[in-house]
């Protein structure tokens, strides 16, 4: 079956909402998301949930993740430069939402995930 992501509509692709949902997306946030929606910074998605995210890519989607930078999308689970940060964190849950709003990281987008399901790997933006 081919398709092709057209960026310019707000509906997403078929292949994309069936990914989003096998994730666990909720259909409300599902239907509110565009092409340019992003998974950190407008879904809140990092840590643990970002990396099964990229998981079901791999999993069930077979694409190849070589290259791709996790860390300089997602903040972590517990952000925190060292052990004792984390826990302390972990601790105090609002603290950790501070901590991941210090950090600058890239969009990723309904776009770009629509692309590495087609191409069925990792193409780096830089």
């Amino acid at each position: 079956m081919r398709y092709l992501a057209i960026e310019t509509m707000s509906e997403l692709s078929d292949p994309l909402r069936e990914y989003l949902r096998r994730c666990g997306l909720p259909e409300k946030k599902l239907a509110a998301c565009t092409w340019e929606t992003r998974l950190y910074h407008d879904l809140r998605i990092y840590g643990d949930v970002a990396e099964a995210y990229m998981g079901v890519l791999v999993d069930h989607y077979q694409v190849d993740l070589s290259g791709f930078e996790f860390d300089k999308f997602f903040p972590p689970e517990f952000a925190g430069r060292n052990m004792l940060t984390r826990v302390l964190l972990w601790i105090v849950p609002f603290a950790g939402k501070a901590a991941r709003d210090q950090g600058e990281y890239r969009p990723l987008t309904m776009s770009m995930l629509d692309r590495v399901i087609r191409d069925k790997r990792w193409v780096p933006s830089e």
